[in-house]
């Protein structure tokens, strides 16, 4: 039971690890859904960002469950639930914004290195957080290829 409650707890960075190599793995083989090199426009990388935002709330109450279930069929069914939100929500977070930096021109892996740098900062100013923050509206703001 303490395995279970330990995998609810580390939910959140097991997730990001799986998400990043199943983008990896997309890169290299091209697999279709998975490959950051399609293009994706303003209005869907806002609804993208947002939807893999809800489906990111829902791993985090998921994985808060399971730290705390009392039976092992519990603990399962929380784990299942969490990390499958997680691992959904962490890989269409990066790929829409992956996609839409490829669509404005710019190097598809400069997206999660932006976000990740933006939540390390966090831990030095929140201020500087917040500002970092703001550039990810430059991902909306920024004309793509088939607009120019």
């Amino acid at each position: 039971m303490e395995i279970l409650n330990w995998l609810g707890f580390a939910m959140l960075p097991i997730g990001i690890i799986i998400s990043i190599l199943l983008i990896i793995f997309g890169t290299i083989k091209e697999v279709k859904f998975i490959n950051p090199r399609d293009p994706l426009g303003r209005l869907l990388f806002f609804f993208g960002s947002g939807f893999a935002f809800v489906i990111g709330l829902l791993s985090l109450k998921y994985g808060h469950t399971a730290m705390y279930a009392s039976t092992i069929r519990d603990g399962l069914i929380y784990n299942i639930l969490g990390y499958s939100f997680c691992i959904y929500g962490f890989t269409f977070f990066f790929m829409t914004g992956m996609r839409r930096a490829s669509d404005i021109g710019i190097p598809f892996w400069i997206y999660p290195t932006f976000i990740i740098i933006t939540l390390l900062s966090r831990l030095i100013n929140e201020e500087i957080s917040e500002f970092l923050f703001l550039g990810m509206y430059i991902f909306l703001l920024q004309p793509g290829r088939n607009n120019n």
